[in-house]
């Protein structure tokens, strides 16, 4: 090595972090699927975005997750914030498409869930199709036909005008082969409309609640923009969503002139960063756990499905004897997530039996649960994400 030349943090080992794919009711994933996997990051070098490095041990347990249906928080449903993101959606394609209904339009969902969405344009006048690996795609909740397969599927006959990919790409190990076979079942005048977890706070922070082994890519509005315009040559029109942190995409026609990736250095400069604050991030935390932990104080996690990757981190378990968990999604009520003896509790069981002090590991909804629990707990000591995880620029010269 010469001089003072800088060693690559990447791939980035960050170690075995839980492997959650559904609520479940008992702490542990059971035989057949670890309760945790390996995780590492790393850069794409022709899109910047930061990826789970590949891991063929990691792949066949996720596959095997599908097949036995994921269910991670957030699915789209007919009640709880499910319905909210599904709503939400609906009205960005109104207002991209400019239209109020979508009579005449033929769409398909691949990653379809329970298919709400679905059912939400099907009462608008679409003609609908899904296609969904698991099995909560069998329910046939909402009376929408659904295909039990994994994309690309010979069952799927024609073209469409829309493609949804809500919650997918993310998922898929390599989005460059996965939409240059969406693109093959447009129309010519057809749209591909994406939906992905905005990851930039997160990476400017070095806050590993994003990271889950289902997701490979972890989207900016910049890396998102690299990865469609470079494997299917169009263009996109991108927005933030009004409801929680997701960026919306939809491509809007042919790219005439080849998408251009700039500053990769920075790119790889921002996930090194990434890398260098999650030992950090680590040290706040286990410091607020080790003094709750002395003062022999509970220390309620609230949404601790955004904790769990970071409290796994934490060599002395002792602290993690004094925090219970709680959560506002019913579904996930009195349920476990592997590896963790804690289980889920309800907003009401927190109101009716308060510990001292509660962390809200949500950036998105933190300020609007903080305030509703203000009400109910005067006296409790509420921390939220900003408190724990500070804001950061990009790493990016002016």
């Amino acid at each position: 090595m010469k001089g003072n030349a800088k060693i690559s943090l990447l791939p980035y080992k960050i170690g075995l972090l839980p492997f959650v794919f559904k609520p479940l009711s008992q702490p542990t994933n059971g035989d057949d699927l670890p309760d945790f996997l390996p995780f590492s990051v790393d850069v794409d070098l022709k899109t910047g975005t930061l990826v789970q490095h590949p891991d063929a041990y990691v792949s066949r347990a996720i596959s095997k997750a599908y097949k036995k249906g994921s269910e991670l928080s957030g699915m789209m449903d007919s009640s709880g914030i499910g319905k909210e993101y599904a709503e939400d959606f609906v009205v960005f394609l109104k207002k991209m498409l400019c239209v109020d209904t979508f009579n005449g339009f033929k769409v398909l969902e691949i990653g379809c869930g329970t298919g709400f969405l679905l059912s939400l344009l099907k009462n608008l006048g679409a003609d609908v199709l899904g296609v969904e690996p698991g099995q909560h795609g069998q329910e046939k909740r909402f009376d929408v036909p659904i295909i039990h397969d994994f994309f690309p599927s010979t069952k799927i006959d024609g073209k469409y005008h829309l493609i949804i990919l809500y919650g997918v790409l993310e998922h898929i190990e390599d989005p460059d082969i996965f939409l240059k076979k969406v693109s093959e079942y447009l129309l010519n005048d057809g749209k591909i409309v994406i939906a992905v977890p905005n990851c930039q706070p997160y990476i400017c922070s070095g806050d590993i609640s994003m990271l889950l082994h289902e997701h490979w890519w972890y989207y900016t509005k910049e890396t998102l923009y690299n990865t469609v315009t470079n494997a299917i040559n169009t263009n996109i029109c991108m927005s933030d969503s009004n409801f929680g942190g997701v960026l919306y995409a939809i491509t809007t026609g042919p790219l005439f002139q080849q998408a251009y990736v700039k500053d990769m250095d920075i790119h790889i400069a921002e996930t090194e960063e990434f890398c260098s604050r999650i030992q950090r991030s680590l040290n706040i935390v286990t410091q607020m756990l080790e003094d709750a932990y002395l003062k022999d104080e509970e220390i309620g996690i609230f949404v601790p499905g955004r904790a769990i990757n970071i409290l796994s981190m934490i060599k002395s378990k002792e602290y993690l004897q004094k925090i219970r968990f709680f959560d506002d999604n019913p579904h996930l009520h009195y349920t476990y997530y592997p590896g963790f003896p804690h289980i889920i509790e309800s907003r009401k069981d927190l109101i009716e039996n308060p510990p001292e002090s509660i962390l809200i590991f949500s950036k998105t909804f933190g300020h609007k649960i903080k305030m509703e629990l203000f009400i109910d707990l005067p006296l409790s000591k509420i921390f939220l994400w900003e408190d724990l995880f500070n804001q950061c620029d990009p790493v990016r010269d002016e």
